[in-house]
């Protein structure tokens, strides 16, 4: 089960997976942007997926909860993000959202 390791309200958050992989999943106001985590979580190593704010209909279509229309961005990516168990499988459902 992943883990919250730091988080602000639509802003930011940083999800620690079972492997010990971290991602930092961040809301600004130029779009939202998931990146891998190096070692002890401090500095961003790659990017996993990035939506401007023009594309970020894109980002609601994969993790919007039709349950909870009202949900933040940021809120509806790291629920769905929470069931994940590696940076692999985050990528899969980025891609497959884009697919």
């Amino acid at each position: 089960m992943a883990n919250i390791v730091a988080y602000k309200p639509g802003a930011y958050c940083q999800i620690r997976f079972d492997n010990g992989e971290r991602v930092l999943i961040s809301c600004t106001q130029t779009g939202i942007r998931i990146m891998k985590l190096g070692l002890w979580g401090l500095f961003p190593t790659r990017t996993i997926a990035d939506w401007p704010i023009a594309q970020l209909a894109s980002a609601i279509e994969i993790f919007a909860d039709p349950n909870q229309p009202g949900l933040h961005p940021l809120d509806a990516i790291k629920s769905r993000l929470m069931s994940c168990s590696s940076i692999a499988e985050v990528q899969q459902l980025c891609v497959r959202g884009n697919a």
